[in-house]
């Protein structure tokens, strides 16, 4: 885990097919990152990128675009620019890039600025069919690669997009979400809040069960079975009525009972 506050960026350089664009939006979702640079896009930006988002559209919708690197750099903060390539920059090796994020925590001096702000980390990503140019290479910092152990090392846009973003959090840290914990506090007290209670006490009380037993509270064990298979409120309002209409059902049973036995005993 990395102390130093970032403030990770994907940037897309003169990509070529929308549908990428919007599967990379899908992926930096995937990785708790919404900033989005396009420069020079070779495509415009339609339905298909936002079909290729699919839950991920924040990304996309956000999207800045710069017509060259010119207009990048006169708009963008200035920060830690990473080109994911296979190609060497001039006088520049490529790192596989996890040692290569190890390397900037380590020794270079921008991520050791003494501003408390998170800076911002720009990975940059080429076309789709030659990638990042020398040209391209000589404006950024550091040049890393996603390591691959097949015999095809080419990548998709999106692939590269999302296994960078998960080397980079794995490396550099980040709030690793959780699918246990996919809103459960909120949805559990939301479930707490509407759970028919006092409904499905009465129920049972008049079926005959005593709910003030310790050792074996049958009102303890269905409530707990019940949240347990995480109902939603409408099933929950669903199944009040239905405890509702048994306790009613019961009670009138009961008084029908008291009636028949108070006639027979008058005869």
């Amino acid at each position: 885990m990395i102390a130093r506050p970032f403030r990770p960026i994907v940037v897309l350089v003169r990509s070529l097919y929308d549908s990428n664009i919007g599967a990379s939006s899908r992926a930096m979702a995937n990785m708790g990152l919404d900033e989005m640079i396009l420069i020079a896009p070779q495509c415009e930006v339609t339905y298909a990128a936002q079909q290729a988002a699919a839950t991920g559209q924040t990304a996309l919708q956000n999207r800045r675009v710069h017509a060259s690197w010119d207009e990048f750099f006169a708009q963008e903060p200035e920060g830690l620019r990473i080109a994911l390539t296979a190609r060497d920059g001039q006088r520049r090796l490529v790192e596989d890039l996890a040692t290569a994020l190890t390397t900037i925590a380590h020794d270079d001096p921008r991520w050791r600025r003494a501003d408390a702000d998170a800076i911002p980390v720009y990975l940059i990503f080429g076309p789709e069919d030659w990638g990042l140019s020398t040209d391209d290479l000589e404006l950024v910092h550091h040049c890393a690669s996603i390591p691959t152990f097949g015999k095809n090392p080419s990548l998709n846009l999106a692939q590269a997009v999302l296994l960078a973003l998960f080397i980079l959090r794995t490396t550099w840290g980040g709030e690793r979400f959780s699918l246990e914990a996919r809103g459960t506090e909120t949805k559990f007290l939301e479930r707490e809040n509407t759970f028919p209670e006092k409904t499905l006490q009465d129920f049972l009380t008049t079926m005959g069960f005593d709910i003030e037993n310790r050792r074996v509270n049958v009102y303890t064990v269905l409530r707990r079975m019940l949240l347990r298979t995480f109902p939603t409120t409408k099933e929950l309002k669903i199944l009040e009525v239905v405890f509702q209409q048994g306790t009613r059902k019961l009670k009138e049973r009961k008084e029908l009972k008291a009636r028949l036995l108070s006639l027979e005993k008058r005869d």
